[in-house]
């Protein structure tokens, strides 16, 4: 288990501490604690001796996270689905607690948001004001950064995707759209939970957590977090369209061989009619016994098969 403890300076940024400074309860700097590690027993002694909430050590300890805003007791719990790259196949939980006076920070896999709010409020940087509620905007902002981030990744993907329509050689497009739709669909159902989640947080009010004097920076996060999701959206219906582009070209394609099909299927016809009477077994049949029959039925063959293909083209049937 790697726990990070880290105290809110006079200066309002971060100084890495000892475990039991931020434990002891006589401290007035706001603590934070990170924990990375999945639920075990060790994670649930170091919960508890927190004086966390039992219904909040029961959420952080649940193996099945999911997105939830709850308060229990002073303690507000926060389930954030994040993902750790546009293309990541499944998604994590970013576990928040906040208490009075301590930030608590819980996941299984390592999230780059975090580690960029440890560099830089530890490196000199300043929270916009010295409680757990300033802490938590700044990992929320950072997560939507990312979270644009993805966006720009998913918008250069799906114009490669584009660029894939031209090369009439290409097979690739259909290997390529579905998993790129799959991981839209996650990135959507993430950017809507995180919404939730956020939105949600403009409503409370609490001992642990309080939005005064940050209500415009929420405000801000959630309206970037929309625009994010607006993104995603657009994104899905662009594929889709390119999806329905590429479909028709091949059912176009698949029209003009039919047709060519077709064309020389309605020459032949007339040809294996008259093979087909000329090949019958009867002992008496005009021309049999003339000295030209051959060449001259020859040459009606070729004759009608240059008439329909000369009708065909003045039809149109070639273009």
């Amino acid at each position: 288990m790697s726990v990070r403890t880290f105290r809110l300076t006079s200066k309002r940024s971060l100084e890495e501490c000892p475990r039991d400074h931020a434990l002891d309860g006589d401290q007035q700097s706001v603590c934070w604690i990170d924990i990375h590690q999945t639920p075990t027993k060790a994670m649930a002694e170091l919960l508890h001796s927190i004086e966390m909430h039992p219904l909040a050590v029961e959420a952080c300890l649940d193996g099945t996270p999911a997105a939830r805003l709850s308060a229990f007791g002073d303690a507000l719990f926060m389930g954030l689905p994040i993902h750790s790259a546009w293309d990541s196949p499944r998604r994590s939980h970013l576990l928040v607690v906040c208490l009075p006076g301590m930030l608590v920070t819980i996941h299984e896999a390592e999230i780059p948001a975090l580690t960029h709010v440890f560099d830089q409020y530890t490196g000199g940087m300043r929270f916009h004001g010295d409680s757990t509620s300033a802490i938590l905007y700044q990992i929320i902002d950072h997560i939507i950064d990312e979270n644009l981030a993805f966006t720009l990744q998913t918008r250069d993907a799906i114009n490669r995707v584009d660029e894939l329509l031209d090369d009439e050689s290409s097979d690739e497009l259909t290997e390529q759209v579905r998993p790129l739709k799959r991981q839209l669909a996650r990135l959507s159902a993430a950017f809507e939970d995180q919404l939730y989640c956020i939105g949600s947080l403009q409503t409370i009010e609490s001992e642990s957590f309080h939005v005064e004097g940050l209500q415009d920076y929420f405000r801000d996060a959630v309206s970037l977090l929309d625009h994010a999701s607006r993104v995603i959206t657009r994104q899905v219906g662009h594929l889709n369209a390119i999806q329905q582009e590429y479909q028709l070209k091949l059912q176009t394609k698949t029209n003009d061989r039919l047709r060519l099909l077709t064309i020389v299927s309605t020459i032949f016809i007339p040809l294996t009619l008259i093979t087909g009477i000329y090949g019958m077994n009867f002992e008496y049949m005009p021309d049999l016994a003339w000295r030209y029959a051959y060449f001259s039925t020859l040459g009606l063959m070729v004759i009608l098969a240059f008439a329909m293909l000369y009708g065909f083209y003045r039809a149109g049937w070639f273009r």
